[in-house]
């Protein structure tokens, strides 16, 4: 169960938001970017250990405001990309008042602090290397500003190494972009309430294959957990879909007897393409857990979305959750988990800028 509250709490601002603005500082062209947004749940049923959750709520979902100089090797070889924000880590698993109840190492989302940084140098064409505060290459979106559903899925609660600080080296080699990282296992998931990982690396490449982008990564702990994941998606005309496969291996250090040694996972995305202003991405998962016994949880998101314009949005959600496991429990007075499943529904409107 430390595991799934653990994995539940992580969060971090990813970089890039849409319709970003550019300043000129000391004769130096930043980028301006971030975002704010606000909304109402409603959930019958939480992951209530450790917590006091609510039946429903209102909530600044997000407030994130970043500036970054992109590396350029012929004009300026060393850059940076650095976000303040506080933000809501509402998932499919555990609400926000789980997972801002001390769960993460790093911080409570709460808290308007630095949620990525890193500083960049590119000695030459199509090589950089990042070293800061660094987020994973792969999985959902953590920031709801920037993720198709408001609620964060299954595979990133089990599978998303999130946020870590290190450094990480990319490579641009034309038919595929390849990078390695290695970090002090301080990280989000890393240590603290969760568990105690001295080191990790990573490794990953990215590719187009025409029909689709696909991309292989790899977030191997040093007494904790490997993950292995592969990333498909693609423009079908019709919709657009993803598909990520996700497995985690343990090492001898987290070992157990009452506990499979790995666990697995697959979520399938889909937004048909119904117009330039409605958006109705469906996400469906399947984890198969390391808890033995009553180890599956099936998911299904569904979240009509509006956008007026291309930075802003309204959107609904519904989300639903079944694990064979009783996770889950009756709130907003829930004492222990004796529930099955957990619906919430959710409505969000944002800004980005």
């Amino acid at each position: 169960m430390k595991k799934v509250l653990g994995l539940a709490a992580a969060g971090l601002l990813a970089a890039g938001a849409a319709q970003a603005g550019t300043l000129t500082v000391a004769n130096s062209d930043i980028t301006l970017y971030g975002g704010v947004s606000a909304a109402y749940e409603y959930q019958n049923n939480d992951l209530v250990v450790g917590a006091s959750p609510r039946e429903d709520q209102f909530r600044i979902t997000s407030f994130a405001i970043g500036l970054k100089k992109d590396a350029d090797p012929n004009k300026s070889p060393i850059g940076f990309n650095a976000a303040f924000a506080s933000f809501a880590v509402p998932t499919v698993v555990a609400s926000v008042d789980v997972v801002n109840s001390g769960l993460i190492a790093y911080g409570n989302p709460n808290q308007f602090k630095p949620w990525l940084a890193y500083a960049t140098i590119a000695p030459v064409e199509g090589l950089s290397i990042d070293a800061g505060l660094l987020w994973a290459k792969y999985g959902e979106a953590p920031l709801t500003i920037l993720n198709p559903n408001i609620n964060r899925g299954a595979l990133f609660v089990y599978f998303n190494p999130v946020l870590f600080t290190g450094a990480r080296i990319n490579y641009d080699a034309g038919v595929a972009k390849v990078y390695a990282g290695y970090n002090q296992g301080n990280g989000l998931f890393q240590g603290g309430t969760y568990r105690s990982v001295n080191d990790a690396v990573e490794l990953g490449a990215t590719a187009n294959l025409g029909i689709a982008k696909a991309g292989l990564h790899v977030y191997d702990e040093a007494g904790g957990y490997n993950f292995y994941t592969l990333c498909l998606k693609g423009d079908f005309g019709a919709a657009k879909a993803g598909v990520q496969i996700s497995y985690a291996t343990k090492d001898d250090k987290i070992k157990s007897a009452t506990t499979d040694d790995n666990q697995f996972g697959i979520a399938l995305n889909v937004d048909p393409s119904i117009s330039e202003q409605i958006a109705v991405p469906i996400r469906i998962e399947y984890v198969n857990t390391d808890a033995k016994k009553d180890d599956t949880i099936w998911t299904f998101t569904v979240t009509p979305t509006w956008k007026p314009t291309k930075n802003t949005f309204a959107r609904v959600e519904l989300a639903y959750t079944s694990a064979d496991a009783k996770l889950f429990g009756k709130v907003p007075n829930g004492t222990a988990n004796t529930k099955d499943t957990r619906t919430v529904a959710a409505f969000e409107a944002g800004f980005l800028f």
